[in-house]
């Protein structure tokens, strides 16, 4: 007798729910450009987004090719304004790797920029003094060469201390354990110096023991890696798991993964875009995962870079955006995968040809997310789209800042779960960001849809010496909070 597969199980599911109606037609997304004269530069490759004048409202960096400067927009109430020259942060070296995060736990969010080996250039690291920026890379050890792709600020070693690690497409990655006032190379003793050719790597704590792992992605045919974190090892775990694809030519290879809990089980799930095909690994529990992006309908890609996940129709369902690398300018391809609860369905997409950065956000604050973009061939741009959607449909959101116990953003990695009020009904999970889009980390609210507009209960497991540990707040009204976002202070 043949064995039933995960798989198959989910392939019925969904035939069954498009049979009796269940599955709705796609909504077509109302997206506009903002500022479109602002956003029109061609060449641009990470963006992310961070809060970093603390001001209360996200501002967006971007990287750029050789040659282009990269920028910053700072954002006024909505209303952005370039300041990456006056910051002194414009650098025209050809970068390929940006992540935000507070190193020093001083509560100004500091900017790491990761260039590429033929320019020669070392990478920076921007200290923010009060919205003064200083390069202190070489004065703190991370001034390194190389082709750098993911760069990540995580807390791997729960010492309450933000740690760096730095991924390379042509040399082992590194992990920078924080020692206070400089940052020690630790991956080679640790076993997570990856040597295959890593272009994107996402945090998580996947079999739930209280320690971020991490996945990297790579490319030109070698294998994927999946490091269990051990305290004091890392493990790769990825051919034991079935993630590692193995046996793939050279032509193909992953890129930007992303986590979010797509099916609301309280489980985080992994989205991997590639040359070739996509993967989508559902978290079963137990460390364990089952492969599932063609039974739902996301395998497809043409070399697949960039992912991220966001419900921009608010429906209590993330939805997921994949683009893909095209070298000739207009033949990109951009997929926006609305989740319909048991498939996903193609969305008209509000963009076209974002090769590489993709990221979600509500930059003004009204509930609905709204979409950033980059695209580094010669006629794109990186522009910004506002989502229009209704009021009413806006409204069914909220948004989670998780900080530390002093209200500074060092919590990256922890999870976020909602629940309908007073039950352990989950309405969704996300994760606080340690890589998204292309090659970049933002620090910004994790944002849900609500299947109605109405209270919940907020869980956030964060990471500490002592493990696991659970914040919960109840009974949360996001229209009685400041631009729908609930801050939740983690031990």
């Amino acid at each position: 007798m043949k064995k039933i597969s995960r798989r198959d199980i989910l392939q019925a599911s969904a035939i069954a729910a498009l049979a009796r109606g269940q599955l709705r037609a796609v909504p077509a997304p109302r997206f506009e450009p903002v500022q479109p004269e602002l956003f029109a530069a061609a060449g641009a490759q990470p963006n992310c987004w961070a809060d970093f004048d603390n001001d209360g409202d996200l501002d967006l960096f971007a990287g750029f090719k050789d040659g282009l400067p990269n920028r910053l927009y700072r954002n006024d109430r909505g209303h952005f304004v370039e300041c990456g020259a006056d910051l002194k942060i414009n650098d025209l070296t050809d970068t390929r790797a940006a992540a935000w995060g507070d190193f020093n736990s001083d509560g100004r969010l500091d900017l790491y920029v990761g260039f590429t080996r033929k320019s020669g250039a070392a990478n920076k690291l921007y200290h923010n003094d009060r919205g003064k920026f200083t390069d202190i890379a070489g004065d703190v050890g991370v001034a390194v060469k190389g082709e750098t792709r993911q760069v990540s600020w995580i807390d791997f070693d729960n010492d309450g201390r933000v740690d760096l690690f730095v991924a390379f497409r042509d040399a082992p990655n590194m992990l920078f354990r924080n020692e206070g006032n400089r940052f020690v190379n630790v991956a080679k003793d640790l076993g997570v110096d990856d040597p295959r050719k890593t272009v994107g790597a996402v945090w998580f704590d996947y079999n739930q023991d209280g320690r971020l792992d991490v996945f990297t992605a790579n490319q030109d045919g070698t294998t994927n890696g999946f490091y269990r974190n051990d305290g004091g090892r890392f493990v790769d775990v990825a051919r034991e798991l079935g993630m590692d694809a193995s046996g793939r030519p050279a032509n193909f290879g992953s890129n930007g993964p992303s986590v979010a809990d797509y099916d609301n089980d309280g489980r985080l799930d992994l989205f991997v875009a590639g040359y070739g095909a996509n993967f989508l690994f559902h978290n079963d529990g137990g460390g364990k995962f089952s492969s599932v992006a063609e039974a739902l309908g996301v395998a497809g890609g043409e070399r697949a870079t960039p992912s991220n996940w966001g419900d921009y129709d608010n429906d209590g369902r993330v939805d997921l955006y994949v683009s893909s690398y095209i070298d000739k300018p207009v033949n990109e391809k951009d997929y926006l995968y609305h989740n319909d609860g048991g498939r996903f369905s193609a969305a008209p997409t509000p963009a076209h040809g974002a090769t590489h950065g993709i990221q979600w956000a509500d930059f003004d604050g009204d509930g609905a997310l709204d979409l950033a973009i980059a695209n580094n061939n010669p006629n794109g741009t990186h522009y910004l789209y506002r989502n229009l959607l209704p009021p009413e449909a806006a409204r069914r959101s909220i948004q989670v800042m998780v900080v530390d116990r002093r209200g500074h953003p060092t919590k990256a990695g922890s999870e976020v779960r909602i629940y309908a009020p007073g039950t352990r009904t989950v309405w969704g999970g996300r994760i606080v960001d340690t890589g998204s889009g292309y090659c970049s980390q933002s620090v910004a609210p994790v944002h849900f849809g609500l299947p109605a507009e109405s209270r919940v209960d907020v869980e956030v497991t964060s990471f500490t010496s002592s493990g696991r540990q659970l914040t919960r707040v109840a009974n949360v009204d996001p229209n009685r909070l400041p631009r729908r976002v609930l801050t939740v202070k983690a031990p």
